[in-house]
């Protein structure tokens, strides 16, 4: 899967300061987590912006995709800070099931397709 940001930008996001790494894998996980919640709420005719004509997403050599516009990466990003926090937590008070939080679907909202899919 994809990832919509980078690990350094996550690190930077979150203020990590874990300087040999060993929280790299967790903090992959969750990045991928957030830019597959992102992808999803937006739908394929969402993603266009950073998606070739088949729907591919072009890659660099660590899995960051290439092209996102700055607003999808600071959903991405907030919504990686949500999943972060809320590890060990329920967080029903932040946002419902099947929703994202308010200010990740404001910065996505113009980019998303309404319509069933």
């Amino acid at each position: 899967m994809v990832m919509l940001v980078s690990l350094e930008q996550a690190k930077a996001h979150i203020r990590d300061d874990d300087a040999d790494g060993d929280g790299d894998a967790d903090l992959e996980l969750k990045i991928r987590a957030a830019s597959r919640a992102v992808m999803n709420y937006l739908k394929p005719a969402g993603c266009e912006a950073f998606t070739d004509s088949s729907g591919d997403v072009e890659e660099d050599s660590a899995g960051v995709a290439l092209g996102v516009p700055e607003d999808i990466q600071s959903a991405t990003l907030l919504m990686l800070g949500y999943l972060f926090k809320q590890r060990d937590n329920d967080a029903e008070q932040e946002f419902q099931m099947g929703f994202l939080p308010r200010p990740v679907t404001a910065l996505l909202y113009f980019y998303r397709d309404p319509t069933l899919q």
